[in-house]
């Protein structure tokens, strides 16, 4: 979906006449919530949950405030002082009282866009005061939570009586919030992508429509590869986003540039696009390359074979998904993170010191060393719902971040710059 959203950065500038001549448009990959959707000095915090068939629909509001992440959207709309707009994107529909509350946002978004004040009543209000209830009880007390202490108080005085100038922030943030519902399943977005996404871009570029399956490919392998390799950022604090301003060539500036690893401009996405829709493919093409992550330069650099390498990038981020569904719901479960981080690190530690050789690659052994060790370790170790699979995911996720190594250290970030320029060239 972050990709959707970039082809429609896209096609809304093109839209607009020459790109040169717009504002710069970029997408921000996992750094305030999934992405952030940036059109000139104007963002948009998106976050995606993606439900299987089995959740159903959210039927309470307390449902979105946890499970659908508006609890975690209200803390980062407050800390970037209510100026960026908001969006979930989910595969869940909506009955019963949380649909009076998306209701309700639209009431109140109708009413700001045509500046009357703002009010409701009836089962909307109801809502509203409900998702008011929810926002001060959702992890009070607590810093980590990303609400403001006026809504949280302190551990000796907690928040628990809404006031009018609760209500009041909660309409404002209703006003400006969108939800998407029930885009294509990941079984179905491979099918659905190329007619519904890229063929109206192609159309506007003058590129020709059978090869939208191959620009899907390329735009979704540039995104994956923002998504994947984001890595830490240095200098990143919640209120630097609205001061990010971009230069007029449309080249990120100093703010930006450390940030450079998780953003997809436009231009970006236009390269992708003329290099997949002008490429000769043979009636066996080989699938696109994707760009190169720290995981797959580290596992090649060490000797594992290429199943290995597609296998460790899956489990990476199977992991990764399930500690954000276990945060969402249970705000202890960070404890229980920090936990199984401890103990994947003294399994590669150990592990490591049992493979390494200084004469030949032992990437490939540490692999299979660090399965065996995870085999051996206790159920009880690990987390409920959380499988062999998974913690080696948590290895895999430990190596993107550039705490485990499969060989001898080297300079990672060179690496995929090299490749990077090997790929274009």
């Amino acid at each position: 979906m972050a990709a959707a959203h970039g082809l429609r950065l896209l096609f809304d500038a093109l839209g607009n006449g020459p790109l040169s001549e717009g504002p710069f448009c970029r997408i921000i990959c996992e750094l305030h919530e999934d992405w952030v959707a940036c059109v000139g000095d104007d963002a948009e915090l998106i976050s995606a949950k993606h439900r299987e068939r089995s959740f159903g629909a959210y039927t309470t509001v307390n449902m979105l405030v946890t499970k659908g992440g508006f609890g975690h959207l209200f803390g980062r709309w407050c800390a970037l002082l209510e100026k960026p707009t908001c969006r979930l994107v989910t595969t869940a529909g909506l009955k019963n009282k949380a649909k009076d509350l998306i209701s309700a946002a639209v009431t109140l978004r109708s009413q700001r866009l045509g500046k009357v004040p703002m009010s409701l009543d009836g089962d909307q209000k109801a809502a509203l005061d409900d998702f008011v209830k929810c926002l001060l009880e959702y992890k009070a007390g607590e810093q980590e939570s990303g609400l403001p202490e006026t809504w949280t108080g302190t551990k000796e005085q907690p928040v628990t009586t809404p006031t009018q100038l609760h209500i009041e922030q909660a309409m404002r943030f209703l006003a400006i919030l969108e939800v998407d519902i029930d885009p294509p399943l990941r079984k179905e977005v491979a099918h659905a992508a190329p007619t519904m996404y890229v063929v109206p871009v192609l159309r506007l570029l003058g590129h020709d429509e059978a090869k939208a399956a191959h620009v899907w490919n390329a735009v979704l392998g540039l995104f994956r590869e923002r998504m994947r390799a984001a890595g830490p950022m240095p200098h990143g604090g919640l209120p630097l986003l609205m001061k990010w301003r971009p230069a007029a060539n449309g080249q990120a500036n100093g703010g930006e540039r450390d940030l450079v690893s998780r953003i997809v401009a436009i231009p970006d996405i236009v390269i992708a696009i003329k290099l997949a829709a002008t490429a000769i493919t043979a009636s066996f093409s080989p699938p696109p390359v994707l760009p190169p992550t720290r995981l797959g330069l580290k596992m090649t650099a060490g000797g594992c074979s290429d199943n290995a390498i597609e296998r460790g990038e899956q489990l990476r981020l199977d992991y990764r998904d399930f500690w954000r569904a276990k945060e969402e719901v249970d705000h202890s479960a960070r404890l229980e993170h920090n936990a199984t981080r401890r103990i994947l690190l003294r399994i590669s530690d150990e592990a490591t010191e049992a493979v390494r050789q200084s004469d030949q690659q032992w990437g490939g052994r540490l692999w299979t060393e660090i399965q065996s060790r995870i085999g051996d370790t206790p159920v009880t170790k690990w987390p409920e719902q959380m499988d062999e699979e998974l913690a080696l995911g948590g290895i895999c996720d430990l190596s993107s971040r550039c705490q485990v190594w499969f060989s001898d250290r080297f300079d990672v970030e060179a690496a995929m710059t090299n490749a990077q320029q090997g790929q274009v060239a």
